[in-house]
Order: structure tokens, then C-alpha cells, then sequence
């Protein structure tokens, strides 16, 4: 019980204080159905007043009343229920985002009849109205309604009392990404509903966030390359419409625009050559667009130019050659109020070799509390050093993180890195100091764990073939020999490489252990 108090403690003494106050405050709120938000309002007899230059496609597959989501699939038999949980909360989310609104071979009537059902389902209470959910539906039914100039009164009266609803239950007890999707779904539906409050209120929220959430380098705060992907896709959407409609405050697009250059840039840097992104943190394939869709989006809105950026605030670096390329995660658990999608893995590194996967991240295959959250969160399920088997920072649950290792980087160049990080410091009084050394076809790594016992991870793609030549040498794909010096043991073992939520292929991990300093070479023979 003491252990759970200090862990609790550990966890929430990062929190803002206005997180704490709207968690007290929401608990004691009490939230009716969808009827308490009604307002007398003029729906527009047209058309919402909402212009897209481009509609992209969503994720997901529906017919009929059978719905896939994460790679997992349930057919209802007459009637959907909006709140089946058997696949999992973000299963369920997915089911009430309406994504598929915008799937060709659905008919307009299935989609307009669903709109309407989970309306009736909202006002009378079976299902309950949560802000993260409704942001992103109210965005879908504004597109949707838009580009086919849908007036079903009762489809815009529930979207508006949605909004209205949204309007007074903000995310402040989360902040982070769910803060901005509040934010651009209240500024999306001001617009189609012309309601300058909402407008006024949306703005306020995306000048201050957007100025502490994209850091100097670009990136997003919550250091997951997906989630800036997600947020990167709705500062272009916003910078689409809100740039055809009347009445726009041009210091305020610039300023999105702005904020939309200097994403498209640290995109750009840890994109790979064959588009593919590292899975650092909570990242996945298949669940938002990708870089290639994005980029071509942001040429069509007139982004001409996106500028090559040094990477410095997010902690990421990037090492590439006509060979190699290698990203280095040398970030803070962050951010530190809400690192609910971070993970334990200071200074692991991704490596492409002629534009093909070769070490990788585990992945992010699920949110659901439990053991395989729990793994793919560890420091075992990343490259780098784990010590008595123990997590650097301490993850836990399915979003929280207690103790976190505080990593620096103490020397950097065009060919030379040197970090490290004390996230063993407090149980075992060691700093793990880790330095990358950088040629045209090799790389090196040094890991020195103050004369304790540390074991090195490396994992590799499913598509690699290994081979353990001796007890300190292993050949990937015949081409690329890696040199363990100062190794004790050497042996391969099997995980589970994510693919997709819910999907995984077989891979082999390298564990290596040593005392002290083990200096690993990466040589690749043409």
C-alpha cells in the first residue's frame, strides 16, 4: 500500500495544477445526455460554409454493420452498439470517430442512418458523451455534411449541441494532443455554425498550445513521430479551410502556417528515404497518413519548400550516408505533465541500411492495460542497455509514468555523439553513458555502465537473416557484420515485431551482456 502511495506520488507531482483541479473538477460534474446541450439554433438551410482544397481518405473498413479497426473485426447483427468494449477502449473510440464517413462504397444512407442512431444513443444516455471522441466525430460530420451539402436538421442540430457540449468540457485534465483536437474541432464548427464564441475560444487555446506543444526543431512535445503525423494532418486541414473562408484573421493563419512549416521540417528529417517513420514511443503503422500523403498535401496548399532542420529540442538525431541511415532517441520522458505516450527507452537507436529496416523499434501494438502494454513500454523492448532487467523511467498502467531518467547530450557532431542518462542511478548508482561513433560504411556504439553488469539490446526486422559466428560476432543479411567487444554472452531470441495495432510478425533480438563497457561495431560490406 506504501509502494502504490510513493508510486501515485511519483506520478501526479508532475502534473500542472490545472490538470489537478479539472480531474477534481469533471469527477464532481455531473454530465447529462446529449439533450442538456440543446440550444434554439438556425441550422443553415445550404450548406455548412466549409471549403476543403483536398479530401484524403480515413483509416478503417465498414460494411454493412461490420466495422474493422486495429486490425480487428466485429459484425453486429441488426443494430451497432455504440458501446462495445470487448476489443478495448481505442477499438470503441474508433467505432464513435465516424472516419468512415468518408468511405466511397458506404452509402450515403448507411452513414447518414448512423449519424443518427449514435445521436439517439447520446441523447437518451445509453452512451456517454467523452470530449476526446466527439472532437474528432464533429470534425468528420462538418467534412462530411460539407462536401455533400447535407441538411438533415437533426444531423447539424446534433452536431452543434455536440460542440456546445464540447465547449464546456475542454480536456485541461489531459492537455496535450486531446487539447488540440478540442481546439480544432471547436474552431471547424464555429466556422460551419457561425458562432464567434467558439471561434474566439478555439483560437485562444491553439495560440497558447501550439506555441508550447511544436518545439524550436518542429517537432510535437509528445515525441511520438505518429501523433505528429495526427497533429500535422489537422494543422494542414486547418490551414486548408480556414484559408478559403471569409472573414479570416490573417495574422492568425500565418501564424498557423508558421507552426505548419516547422512541423513539415522535423517530419522531413526523421522520415526515412523510403517514407517509412521509427516507431519511437507510442507509433504504429497504419493508423494516420503518411509522410508521403502529408507532404503532397502541403505542396498542394502551396508548402513549396519545406527547409532542412536541425534536430535539437525533441532529443532526436539523425545519421545518414549514401549506406546507413540511424536515428538516436537521446529525449526526455515528455512531455513532463503528460507522458502517457512515452516509453522507457533512453538512447535506442532505428537503423536503415539501403533504405531498408534492420533495427527497429518493437512497436505500439495496443493501449489496453496489461502485460503486452507493459512490455512494449520496458526498456527490453528497445535498443539499448537494460540493468537487473528494470525499466529506466518507471512506466506504469497504461499512460503513467513515476520516476524519469534525466538524459543529456554532452558532445555532438556531423560524426560524433556522446550521451547519457541516470535512470538507474537512484537503485543501482549507475550512469549509463553511451556514445556513437560515425564513417561512411561503419558506426560504432560505447556503453559504459560504471563496472555493473548490463545487458545490450538489438532488435531486428523480421525480414533479417542472422547468424552468430562466434560469441562475439553476428552477420545481418550477409552484408552487415556487427562486432561485440568486451561481450560475456551472445544469444538471439524471439519477439514479437509490431506490424499494426493488434498484428505481429516473428523477429530475433540480440541480447548481449557484459560488465563495465562493451564497444559495439557495425560494418558494412558492400
Amino acid at each position: 500500500m506504501v509502494s502504490k502511495v510513493r508510486l501515485l506520488y511519483r506520478t501526479v507531482r508532475h502534473l500542472k495544477g490545472i490538470q489537478v483541479f479539472y480531474q477534481l473538477y469533471y469527477r464532481l460534474k455531473r454530465v447529462g445526455n446529449l439533450t442538456q446541450f440543446d440550444e434554439k439554433v438556425e441550422v443553415p438551410h445550404n450548406k455548412l460554409p466549409i471549403k476543403f482544397a483536398l479530401h484524403l481518405p480515413m483509416v478503417g473498413k465498414v460494411t454493412d454493420n461490420t466495422f474493422t479497426f486495429l486490425n480487428l473485426t466485429k459484425a453486429f447483427d441488426k443494430s451497432i452498439d455504440w458501446n462495445f468494449q470487448e476489443y478495448g477502449k481505442l477499438w470503441n473510440y474508433n467505432l464513435q470517430y465516424f472516419d468512415y464517413l468518408h468511405q466511397s462504397d458506404l452509402s450515403e444512407k448507411q452513414k447518414e442512418d448512423q449519424l443518427l442512431d449514435i445521436g439517439n444513443w447520446l441523447r437518451d444516455g445509453r452512451l456517454s458523451l467523452e470530449p476526446y471522441p466527439v472532437s474528432l466525430r464533429i470534425m468528420n460530420g462538418i467534412r462530411y455534411c460539407s462536401r455533400l451539402k447535407v441538411n438533415n436538421r437533426q444531423i447539424l442540430k446534433d452536431l452543434y449541441a455536440q460542440l456546445n457540449y464540447l465547449s464546456q468540457h475542454l480536456e485541461y485534465h489531459i492537455l496535450g494532443n486531446h487539447l488540440l483536437e478540442n481546439a480544432f474541432a471547436l474552431m471547424m464548427g464555429g466556422y460551419a455554425f457561425s458562432e464567434p464564441r467558439w471561434i474566439s475560444k478555439a483560437k485562444s487555446i491553439l495560440k497558447v498550445q501550439l506555441n508550447e506543444q511544436i518545439l524550436k526543431d518542429g517537432a510535437h512535445f509528445e515525441l511520438s513521430p505518429m501523433y505528429h503525423q495526427i497533429i500535422l494532418y489537422r494543422m494542414l486541414e486547418l490551414s486548408d479551410w480556414y484559408g478559403q473562408s471569409e472573414g479570416t484573421d490573417s495574422s492568425f493563419l500565418s501564424f498557423i502556417r508558421e507552426k505548419t512549416s516547422a512541423m513539415l521540417s522535423w517530419l522531413k528529417a526523421m522520415t526515412f528515404t523510403n517514407g517509412d517513420i521509427p516507431h519511437f514511443n507510442d507509433s504504429a503503422d497504419g493508423i494516420t497518413f503518411t509522410s508521403a500523403v502529408l507532404f503532397d498535401y502541403a505542396k498542394k496548399l502551396g508548402y513549396d519548400q519545406i527547409a532542412n532542420v536541425k534536430l535539437s529540442d525533441s532529443g532526436y538525431r539523425k545519421f545518414s550516408n549514401s549506406n546507413y541511415e540511424l536515428v538516436v532517441d537521446a529525449g526526455k520522458v515528455g512531455p513532463e505533465y503528460q507522458p502517457g505516450h512515452a516509453h522507457a527507452d533512453a538512447l535506442s537507436f532505428v537503423l536503415y541500411y539501403n533504405e531498408k529496416p534492420v533495427v527497429v523499434d518493437t512497436g505500439t501494438s495496443t493501449y489496453q492495460i496489461g502485460s503486452r502494454r507493459a512490455i512494449e513500454r520496458s526498456t527490453p523492448a528497445h535498443n539499448t542497455v537494460v540493468i537487473e532487467n528494470t525499466n529506466q523511467s518507471e512506466v506504469w498502467g497504461g499512460f503513467r509514468v513515476g520516476q524519469r531518467a534525466n538524459v543529456k547530450i554532452n558532445l555532438e557532431s556531423k560524426d560524433e555523439l556522446k550521451t547519457s542518462h541516470d535512470g538507474y542511478l537512484k537503485n543501482y548508482n549507475v550512469i549509463h553513458a553511451r556514445d556513437f561513433s560515425f564513417s561512411e560504411n561503419r558506426f560504432s556504439i560505447k556503453d559504459h555502465v560504471d563496472r555493473h553488469k548490463g545487458t545490450a539490446l538489438i532488435h531486428f526486422h523480421p525480414t533479417c537473416n542472422i547468424d552468430i559466428e562466434d560469441t562475439d560476432r553476428i552477420i545481418v543479411n550477409e552484408n552487415l557484420h556487427i562486432v561485440f567487444d568486451g561481450a560475456e554472452t551472445l544469444k538471439l531470441e524471439n519477439y514479437e515485431y509490431v506490424v499494426g495495432y493488434n498484428k505481429y510478425l516473428a523477429g530475433k533480438v540480440a541480447l548481449i551482456e557484459f560488465v563495465d563497457e562493451l564497444n559495439t561495431h557495425f560494418e558494412f560490406k558492400s
